[in-house]
């Protein structure tokens, strides 16, 4: 049995953002034996604002399904400029770090989940004797090219704090072979990097027939509303596809006001004991990404995506980890990032072959099923955790 000390920004999230994936891991490892804390913020996403049962308080503790978890406050705003990413990021490293310090020595191994650089390089200054895993979801230095008023010393600042803590790390966890490439090119030892993909539990969401109601063909975009999205991209793409296509936006995030300006159909997320019966009234799936964040994250919808046995078609830069992903499933149509109109043709060409969704769907799903298994998942990332 180990004692593990995870932290995470982001830790049990009631609504459809993004999968549970801390969640799972802390869960898998305690009911394998092992003693499980969680350092994370109070509950603020996606919609970024801190619930109200946790507002007034600076730290909360409490255990969650035999997982002991240490919430602290942070600065949190729906939209956020550059300045309130940094206070969001500095405030949530400041006040769990006091947290992380009363446990790290008791820890055999510290995972630091990424995306916070500051926190991983603040695991990586305090810990020597134990056994430090970056669980990396966001290369964050890439991401932050994507935030328009963002100044080149702090994109300098969170490349210094990646490599500083890339260095340190017994072992680097990506979700991504394209992670791994970027870590290697930094110099990190190929042998300290490991890809586990994320994964989807395939038993709760599954393929079901699409509904025949002579409905026009549905497109949907479900999870985080951020800026590397690109969410002008689909608009100006719906413009230019015609008649017979209906999309909907369901989330949340710091670009809600941006979707809402360009008059796309939004609604808030659901319930996650929803999300498998979103998935499946869609026929289309759609992911977005600016090219100006090209490969600095891989969307975690797109597991539960090829999960529903919907086809995907995805705007996004040619080399890109998920670009890659989605040709190498086999269930997606992938045009260039930022093409609107390439996008509107791919659209338009799933809204009028009902074969070509039907094959798409069904290869997605294969591909998840053998490839994004929940279980086989957790395992690999318990041995990768432990060494």
């Amino acid at each position: 049995m180990s004692r593990i000390l995870i932290w995470s920004p982001n830790y049990a999230p009631e609504l459809i953002g993004i999968p549970p994936l801390v969640t799972d891991a802390a869960e898998r490892l305690t009911a394998g034996g092992h003693e499980v804390d969680v350092v994370t913020a109070v509950p603020n996403y996606p919609d970024r604002r801190i619930r109200s049962e946790y507002r007034g308080t600076i730290w909360q503790s409490a255990t969650e399904k035999g997982v002991r978890v240490h919430r602290s406050w942070l600065h949190v705003r729906p939209a956020e400029g550059f300045l309130d990413k940094a206070l969001y990021e500095a405030s949530f490293a400041t006040l769990s770090f006091p947290r992380v310090l009363a446990r790290f020595r008791h820890a055999d191994v510290v995972v630091c989940v990424v995306p916070s650089l500051v926190a991983a390089a603040l695991a990586a200054t305090v810990v020597r004797h134990g056994r430090l895993v970056l669980w990396v979801q966001d290369l964050v230095a890439q991401a932050a090219r994507a935030v328009s008023d963002a100044p080149g010393g702090a994109l300098s600042a969170a490349h210094r704090l990646e490599r500083y803590a890339a260095a340190r790390a017994d072992r680097i966890v990506v979700c991504s072979p394209g992670f791994e490439q970027y870590f290697v090119r930094q110099g990190v030892d190929p042998a300290r990097v490991q890809t586990i993909l994320n994964w989807v539990d395939t038993s709760t969401i599954g393929a079901t027939e699409p509904p025949r109601n002579g409905r026009p063909t549905r497109f949907l975009y479900s999870g985080n509303l951020g800026y590397t999205q690109g969410f002008e991209t689909l608009a100006s793409a719906i413009d230019q596809a015609g008649e017979g296509i209906e999309v909907e936006v369901v989330g949340a995030g710091n670009a809600r006001g941006h979707v809402i300006a360009l008059g796309l159909p939004l609604r808030p997320p659901v319930p996650a004991r929803e999300f498998p019966a979103l998935l499946s009234n869609a026929d289309v799936h759609v992911v977005l990404q600016r090219g100006v964040a090209a490969g600095a994250n891989l969307p975690s919808k797109i597991a539960p995506y090829l999960a529903s046995g919907r086809p995907i078609v995805a705007s996004l830069a040619g080399e890109t980890p998920a670009a890659n992903l989605l040709r190498a499933s086999g269930g997606a149509l992938v045009v260039p990032a930022e093409r609107p109109d390439l996008l509107a043709a791919a659209m338009a060409r799933l809204r009028d072959d009902a074969e070509l969704r039907r094959r798409l769907g069904a290869a997605g799903r294969a591909y998840a099923v053998a490839h994004l298994d929940k279980d086989k998942a957790l395992r690999q990332l318990e041995r990768a955790f432990l060494g």
